[in-house]
């Protein structure tokens, strides 16, 4: 049976988990579930890309327009950029669309982790480092937490969103939490630490 290590919040969630999460914690002992985190809804998150990218066309088109009735040739680069955006915006809503629906599932003696109906169990005895993946590179958001990495003993990697779809960073913080009390490291990770792969 799997140690269970005393986590910092809440208590079991009101709403029913799926069945094919209840059946794999049952299999390895996870015993109660203490959180669940579910992520953001990739349709919306398609619809609002490409919304942003049909603004950004009429924006481009608007501008266009002012620029050839005033003979203003520099308005053209501001319209071209619109134009860059907008294909920008839809290439990220293309992206969302296929990240698809994930779910974690915190319990007293693991987790349980889904995307698009794929189901991943890790024990905590399992868990070998926390990986706290940065962005990288000279942008804006060179350094920002973007996702976890739980890293096992057996060299799977499962991905954890950074929060939930109401923007709640909960679970991150519990798994920083619970790995520390494991005795395994929190490592810092990612682009930032010039590491590319998790």
């Amino acid at each position: 049976m799997s140690e269970s290590y005393s986590l910092p919040q809440p208590a079991a969630p009101a709403e029913q988990l799926p069945p094919k999460v209840v059946q794999a914690a049952a299999g390895r002992g996870l015993g109660q579930t203490t959180y669940v985190q579910k992520g953001s809804n990739p349709f919306g998150n398609f619809a609002f890309g490409i919304g942003a990218a049909v603004a950004l066309v009429l924006v481009f088109f608007g501008i266009a327009w002012v620029a050839v009735q005033i003979h203003f040739r520099p308005l053209a680069w501001l319209a071209f950029l619109c134009l860059i955006g907008a294909l920008i915006a839809v290439v990220m809503a293309f992206g969302a669309l296929i990240a698809g629906f994930t779910a974690t599932y915190l319990f007293a003696g693991g987790l349980v982790h889904t995307k698009n109906g794929k189901v991943q169990v890790v024990t905590w005895p399992e868990v070998d480092e926390l990986l706290l993946w940065r962005a990288g590179g000279k942008t804006a958001i060179a350094g920002k937490l973007l996702c976890y990495y739980v890293v096992t003993f057996d060299g799977r990697k499962v991905p954890i969103e950074l929060q939930s779809a109401k923007g709640d960073k909960t679970l991150g913080e519990q798994l920083q939490g619970i790995v520390k009390s494991l005795g395994r490291p929190v490592v810092e990770s990612g682009p930032y630490s010039g590491r590319l792969r998790p």
